[in-house]
């Protein structure tokens, strides 16, 4: 249990003193399970609802709420970061793996730390910084479908006072197909991406850091015949959806590592670009792009053994720019532009008493946003008012923990908020679109909020580890259109209200078993399992179960090592969910029936500097859709050969 956290109170401490459980992925996990991006291996590692559609689009999903993959992460309730500040995309399959060294999975509310959208959980990336001797790998991949990827990446230790990582990669697939329906049409993609880190000592106690990553991300969006999953030949449509940041950060240590100081400013860039024309797709596109500026500055006070305080403040300005094109002419987009301004205090106290036997937190952050609704960069809104508000928010959280048995056994419980900012346009539009819609904001809107209490336990044996937790959510305040239009001015628009409630409640169950110490073998044989089980996800305006979350979730692997060859086996099972079935009209609630499916890696390490892997995705060649009418591939596999130097 040597391992460390980051992100469960913005600094380093071990898993064993923080009050929540945190699960770590690591970057052995990371190629064990042969994804290239996050959605996709949060899918085989992390309970949740994940929906995956074709053409580089992922949403993941904690405890019942999800991300927004379509544009703006903060319109979401699951929150990615990376190295502690946002990532400024929610569609978690535009991250790249290459550069990550382990990834760290919150469930339950931090916006007493990270502030809006961080209701459901925190998914936070720590990238890898170049620690150790000078090396590189160059790798070759190739698949089923077409599928080609190669990659160069390298770092270390230049000297005691310089190290970096670098990496580049360039990835292609064409059409999948699945086993029923054969080619899914218009779904190959190509997935290019760099990144970078390089941190400079200028003392044992003072670092720079500056760091970055883009991707350029482009294919086809397939269309299917109503009612079946036929899927177009003749399809001209495509996206371009890069992705992109850079961040330099200090950290400095000062009377004795009394006092850590952290600040970070970053730049945050996502483009969401779609063409539409027929028969050429350019002469019809829309184009989103936001852009963030932020700055974090963090102060922890070590007060020694039983205290260590964390406080500081945010700032961002985010900017979403908005374009489009009519039969090649400049044309206002669907939605208009928008522009978020955010200011935040937190504060945290990580207490530790009896001998560290006893462990607190208490978490507090205080928000205050300036949001506005803006003018499209192309075409123009009738009656278009451009308009701005301001509100905020307080968001507390605490916790505590009791370690017994020498640490062999521990209780814990938390209790904290969670809260989702409304949308500029949610609270100040005014305008009319291009098909004489009239949307109008509502400026008396609160945040959606959530309160979340949670009580478990944890067993840590050399046989096996458990982690068991019971959480409990109530919601409110969910902002929804309104079910009848509004007269402003002489005329109706369309409004946001808050209406929603909910009911979300239970079970997590984590376990690790080290069947090699309870054997006494040689090789290296574990089998770990992430289970969920949901007991009551009620909307309680009208008692029905809610949409898109799932009775159950089972994610298990067996790994096996010894002597160079490695190999794991995946299986992942998701219960039954509701939801809402588009290919009807009027749209209508159905039942999602339960799947499941089988993966299989295996890598051999041979003549010191050469490794070779096998991939079978798919491995029973089931048929199953994460959401409806977005079927998987068929079986598949991947080859791959990596030379370190």
């Amino acid at each position: 249990m040597a391992a460390t956290t980051v992100t469960a109170g913005r600094i380093d401490q071990q898993i064993l003193d923080v009050t929540v459980p945190v699960q770590t992925i690591s970057s052995e996990e990371i190629r064990a399970s042969g994804f290239d991006n996050l959605g996709d291996v949060i899918s085989m590692y992390v309970t949740g609802h994940i929906t995956k559609y074709n053409g580089v689009l992922t949403s993941v999903g904690i405890r019942g709420f999800r991300m927004e993959a379509h544009g703006d992460d903060i319109k979401g309730y699951v929150l990615m970061l990376v190295d502690g500040h946002r990532v400024g995309s929610g569609n978690a399959a535009k991250i790249d793996m290459d550069r990550i060294e382990r990834i760290e999975v919150l469930k339950g509310p931090y916006s007493s730390l990270y502030g809006s959208a961080a209701m459901g959980g925190v998914i936070n990336l720590i990238t890898k910084k170049g620690d150790g001797p000078l090396g590189g790998k160059i790798r070759a991949e190739f698949g089923s479908f077409d599928y080609l990827k190669t990659g160069l990446s390298g770092g270390g230790e230049v000297d005691d006072k310089f190290k970096f990582y670098l990496n580049t990669s360039y990835l292609s697939q064409g059409d999948f197909e699945v086993p029923e329906y054969g080619t899914v049409h218009n779904t190959a993609y190509r997935f290019a991406n760099f990144g970078w880190n390089g941190t400079y000592d200028f003392t044992p106690k003072q670092n720079l850091r500056w760091g970055g990553n883009y991707s350029d991300i482009n294919g086809g969006s397939s269309g299917w015949a109503n009612g079946t999953y036929s899927h177009y030949y003749d399809s001209g449509q495509s996206y371009v959806k890069s992705h992109g940041y850079s961040d330099l950060e200090y950290n400095g240590s000062f009377k004795d590592d009394f006092l850590n100081v952290r600040t970070m400013v970053y730049y945050l860039w996502d483009r969401n670009h779609w063409r539409y024309g027929d028969p050429d797709p350019d002469a019809t596109t829309v184009k989103y792009t936001d852009k963030t500026i932020g700055l974090d500055q963090q102060f922890n006070l070590n007060f020694g053994s039983w205290s260590n305080l964390v406080a500081g403040f945010t700032i961002e300005k985010l900017e979403k720019e908005s374009s489009g094109t009519n039969n090649y002419q400049p044309a206002a987009p669907y939605t208009p532009g928008m522009e978020y301004d955010t200011y935040g205090l937190f504060a945290q106290d990580n207490i530790s008493l009896l001998d560290n036997k006893l462990n607190f937190v208490l978490a507090m952050r205080y928000d205050y946003f300036d949001l506005q609704t803006k003018k499209p960069d192309t075409g123009d809104y009738n009656e278009f008012i451009q308009k701005s508000a301001t509100f905020d928010h307080f968001s507390p959280k605490a916790g505590a923990a009791y370690k017994l048995l020498d640490d062999l056994f521990r209780v814990r419980t938390n209790v904290g908020t969670g809260f989702k900012t409304p949308s500029p346009d949610q609270l100040t539009a005014q305008y009319r679109d291009t098909n004489d819609r009239g949307y109008l904001g509502n400026p008396d809107l609160n945040p959606e909020k959530s309160l979340t209490w949670d009580l478990g336990f944890d067993v840590f044996h050399d046989y096996a580890d458990l982690e068991v937790t019971y959480w409990h959510t109530d919601y409110e305040d969910k902002i929804v259109q309104a079910s009848k239009q509004v007269e402003h001015a002489g005329q109706l628009w369309t409004t946001y209200v808050n209406l929603g409630e909910a009911e979300i409640a239970g079970v997590d169950v984590n376990a690790n078993i080290r069947l090699s110490n309870i054997f006494d073998w040689t090789p290296n044989l574990s089998l770990h399992s992430r289970m969920t089980f949901n007991t009551k996800y009620t909307d309680k305006e009208t008692g029905d179960d809610l949409n898109y979350v799932s009775e159950y979730e089972v994610k298990s692997w067996l790994s096996f090592a010894h002597e160079g060859f490695a190999a794991n086996i995946f299986y992942v099972v998701v219960g039954p969910q509701k939801i809402q079935n588009y290919d009807v009209y009027p749209t209508a609630i159905m039942e999602k029936e339960t799947f499941d499916f089988w993966n299989f890696s295996a890598s051999y390490s041979f003549f010191d500097n050469w490794k070779v892997a096998f991939n079978i995705y798919n491995l029973t060649d089931d048929t199953y859709e994460w959401n409806r009418g977005y079927p998987q591939a068929e079986r598949s596999y991947h080859l791959s050969l990596t030379f370190e130097f």
